[in-house]
């Protein structure tokens, strides 16, 4: 029977983008408080993806920190090689890391700077869909989720205010959410996203209270990080919600766009 405190007990979680003080780190402990173990990955954090680690061991869950580039294929395998053996076969994959807001017209990015931005946000997700989805078809149970863009389908967000690459590998990344969801139907896997507008970030000092729901969150701009994180969790734990990007703009959507 589901343990309806621990509804994620057993399972392990890999959370990108997990070191910083931003979506990852919180959706790392939300997991963890979910009742999953958590592989933390980050991309060069390693110090700060320890702390993360050590808070995810107050809740009471594994945790294992693995240092890697989540765009690149090679490190993609070290990183499920590392896990395997650690923590076993991880069976929810969250995708939060991604590309730099860095807003400039077109002609302005550099050609190695686009290529970049779109690998963080369609290579990761693919790479890392491509190393889970064979054991997750065989255990009859997986979720991937990934953290998309508001509006970014139809971006709206002058070049000098939003980034075009970033909005371009944000669509990109919802089109890939649910093309896989669609093929993966019928087999226990669920493929989500979770599209949010800009984020008011929840002092790092204060976001394990935060996510224990000790810390109010009164007074900040919604959506915070732990928002975005706990709609991550929900996600991973509804079985009949699969395909879906669930936009996270806040109160005032309309003030995304201008």
């Amino acid at each position: 029977m589901e343990n309806a405190q621990a509804p994620l007990l057993g399972k392990v979680a890999l959370v990108t983008g997990a070191a910083g003080a931003g979506i990852g780190h919180a959706t790392a402990l939300a997991l963890a408080r979910a009742g999953a173990d958590i592989v933390v990955n980050t991309h060069r954090s390693r110090d700060a993806a320890e702390v993360v680690a050590e808070e995810v061991r107050g809740f009471g869950r594994r945790a294992l920190v693995v240092v890697g580039d989540v765009s690149a294929p090679d490190e993609v395998d070290r990183l499920f090689a590392a896990v395997r053996p650690a923590l076993g076969e991880p069976s929810i994959v969250i995708v939060s890391a991604g590309a730099l807001w860095k807003p400039r017209p077109l002609d302005a990015i550099p050609s190695d700077e686009w290529k970049t931005a779109l690998a963080e946000e369609v290579d990761a997700l693919y790479l890392l869909a491509r190393a889970s989805l064979p054991a997750m078809r065989s255990a009859g149970w997986g979720r991937i989720a990934a953290v998309g863009g508001f509006d970014s389908e139809d971006w709206r967000i002058p070049t000098e205010d939003g980034p075009i690459d970033y909005a371009l590998g944000k669509a990109a990344r919802h089109w890939l959410i649910r093309t896989l969801a669609r093929q993966e139907g019928g087999t226990g896997i669920t493929v989500n996203g979770v599209a949010p507008g800009p984020i008011t970030r929840v002092p790092v000092e204060d976001l394990v209270d935060a996510v224990k729901g000790a810390h109010a969150l009164d007074g900040y701009r919604r959506p915070t990080q732990v928002d975005v994180a706990e709609t991550l969790v929900w996600l991973v734990t509804q079985p009949a919600v699969n395909g879906a990007i669930v936009p996270l703009p806040g109160p005032e959507p309309g003030a995304v766009k201008a």
